[in-house]
């Protein structure tokens, strides 16, 4: 990691954890001045209130010559913290929409979905065949996680797929507008943060790319979570979140290709209008 990454870390981990997840608040709202159905703005604020994406961000920085060090410290923190932050700011974004979430009890269904699972998976690295047998089938078991993510979103969309066919297609452009205009407002915001505090090339390529994606295997995991009168509606609610992941891997694959980097760190076919400051931050 290159110097001052450590001294800069901590603003991007607030602006994921803390203040991307506000958006939802205003979306929340929009059912009460719109006809969009309520379901899909909360699909839709439930996004807003995950961490950073957990591999396509980072393949992301890594294919833009970015600082691929800070995009995995960024996911893994974010990721690992978001476990104790997401019960709360998501009783905060659902408070005005007549549902009450229990932040305890979110809590501790998330810590035993994800945090044992990874805390167990570290251990299991941790031992020699298993280290070696991981790193020989590194292709296969990437692919096999990924396979397994899109089958149980699969099966969350199949279990609601009558009310899917039937929404009114006016709504589902709604939301399909929503998912652009969200990421696009990470985005801008992602942008002005790093070129305000004037970070050198690629922790600048790191930290706008992964500071405004947002994590669809994690959201699969909230809903697994949430209280029991929104559980019936989980096939539903995933419908924006599969919106937002596309949205943001079309944008961003090409955004990744304009922000590359050479092999001095300097960009191939964009340009910057300030020099990085001495030190990283």
């Amino acid at each position: 990691m290159e110097r001052g990454t450590e001294s800069f870390d901590y603003r991007q981990r607030i602006f994921v954890l803390f203040l991307s997840p506000l958006v939802g608040v205003p979306i929340l709202s929009l059912g009460q001045v719109t006809p969009v159905n309520r379901v899909l703005l909360q699909g839709m604020a439930l996004f807003c209130a995950v961490p950073t994406t957990l591999s396509s961000g980072v393949a992301m920085v890594g294919s833009a010559n970015g600082n691929v060090a800070l995009a995995l410290i960024l996911t893994t923190v974010t990721n690992l913290l978001g476990v104790f932050t997401m019960p709360w700011s998501m009783s905060v974004i659902f408070s005005g929409a007549d549902v009450e979430i229990d932040g305890f009890k979110m809590l501790t269904s998330l810590v035993i979905q994800t945090l044992v699972p990874l805390v167990f998976g570290l251990g299991l690295r941790a031992l020699q065949p298993v280290e070696k047998f991981a790193k020989d089938k590194k292709k296969i078991l990437g692919r096999c996680s990924n396979c397994c993510i899109f089958f149980v979103v699969w099966l969350n969309t199949s279990a609601s797929q009558d009310k899917i066919v039937h929404f009114p297609l006016l709504d589902l452009g709604v939301v399909a507008l929503l998912a652009i205009t969200v990421h696009i407002i990470y985005r801008v915001s992602a942008y002005l943060v790093a070129t305000a505090f004037h970070f050198p090339n690629k922790e600048w390529v790191a930290i706008v790319l992964m500071c405004s994606q947002k994590s669809l295997p994690v959201c699969v995991s909230v809903m697994a979570a949430l209280p029991r009168e929104l559980q019936y509606s989980t096939g539903t609610m995933i419908v924006p979140c599969i919106m937002s992941h596309f949205s943001q891997l079309m944008i961003d694959g090409f955004l990744a290709d304009r922000w590359k980097l050479d092999e001095a760190g300097e960009f191939e076919y964009f340009k910057k209008d300030y020099k990085p400051l001495a030190g990283g931050a």
